[in-house]
């Protein structure tokens, strides 16, 4: 299970301390996981035509060098990989 599923602990009904600290802490350690999921080096590639789609069965290996290509695009888009 990814630590990204992690529940957020509930508030109490009146003000409670303790349940403000638990929240804190657990999202300081959701904002360190997620920090530490992009690469540090980042990964550069060039003279990609998008592409999301390839028969497994007849390919080149250019056409998956574009689906490889589209998808770290689409990964570096969203912040996943740098």
């Amino acid at each position: 299970m990814s630590k990204l599923n992690i529940r957020l602990p509930m508030p109490p009904p009146q003000w409670d301390e303790n349940w403000a600290r638990r929240l804190i802490s657990t999202l300081e350690l959701q904002i360190k996981y997620l920090d530490s999921t992009s690469s540090p080096d980042p990964y550069i590639v060039s003279n990609v035509t998008t592409d999301r789609t390839y028969d497994a069965d007849s390919t080149t290996l250019a056409e998956v060098a574009d689906v490889l290509g589209t998808l770290i695009t689409d990964l570096k888009n969203k912040g996943v990989i740098s």
